[in-house]
C-alpha cells in the first residue's frame, strides 16, 4: 500500500512539473514568424542577429526530423560534415567542450554524410530570399535553434555562438538556422505546419 501511494506521489509531482518547466523555460507552443519577430527574439536570447538563415519550407520537415533543439552542426572548411558526438545516441551537450578544442591541425571523425554546399541550398534569408555561400572560414558551425524553445536558446545557442568566437585557435563562421514556421512560407504548407506543431 505505502508502495503504490509512494508511486502515486511520484507520478503527480512529475506531471505536475511540466507545464513549471514549460513556464521556467520559456518554452511555448510554435507560432509563425517573420524577420522582425526573429531578430527580436534573437536580441531577447543574446544572440547575434547577423548569421541568421531560415530552412525552406519544402526542406523544413526533413530537418525537424529527429532533431533535438537546440542543436549544432560542424563542417571544416571544404564544407565536409565533423561528427563531435561520441555515440549515435549522444545529446547535443559534447559541443561545449568541442567548440573550444576546434583547431587547424585537429584529427576529426568526417563521416560520409551531405556537405555544407548541399545543406546550404536549403537555407534562406529571413524574407525567403536565396542565399550567397558564406564567406571562407576554417570551420562553419550551424546552431538549429527556435523561438518557441525559449530560454534553452541562452543556455545553448547562445553560448555556443560565444565559445566559437572565444576560440582563437581558428576561424569559425557561426550560422544560427532558424526552424521555426516562417510568414514566407507557400500559405497551405505553412497552414498544415501550424496545425500539426500545436
Amino acid at each position: 500500500m505505502m508502495r503504490s501511494l509512494l508511486l502515486l506521489l511520484i507520478l503527480i509531482i512529475l506531471t505536475s512539473c511540466q507545464p513549471v518547466l514549460k513556464k521556467l523555460y520559456g518554452i511555448k507552443k510554435p507560432g509563425t514568424e517573420n524577420e522582425i519577430s526573429l531578430k527580436k527574439k534573437a536580441i531577447k536570447f543574446g544572440l547575434d542577429t547577423t548569421g541568421i538563415v531560415a530552412v525552406n519550407g519544402t526542406d523544413f520537415l526533413q530537418f525537424m526530423k529527429g532533431r533535438g533543439i537546440p542543436d549544432g552542426a560542424i563542417y571544416d572548411a571544404g564544407g565536409r560534415y565533423i561528427e563531435y558526438r561520441q555515440t549515435d545516441s549522444s545529446c547535443n551537450a559534447g559541443l561545449f567542450n568541442f567548440i573550444p578544442s576546434l583547431e587547424l591541425t585537429g584529427n576529426y571523425n568526417r563521416p560520409d554524410s551531405l556537405p555544407l554546399q548541399e545543406q546550404w541550398k536549403k537555407f534562406r534569408d529571413l524574407r525567403g530570399r536565396e542565399l550567397s555561400y558564406p564567406e571562407p572560414a576554417d570551420f562553419y558551425l550551424l546552431i538549429y535553434w527556435t523561438v518557441w524553445t525559449g530560454r534553452l536558446n541562452k543556455d545553448h545557442a547562445k553560448i555556443w555562438e560565444d565559445l566559437a568566437r572565444q576560440n582563437t585557435k581558428c576561424r569559425i563562421r557561426v550560422i544560427k538556422v532558424n526552424l521555426d514556421i516562417q510568414e514566407w512560407w507557400e500559405a497551405e504548407f505553412r497552414k498544415e505546419m501550424e496545425k500539426a506543431m500545436r
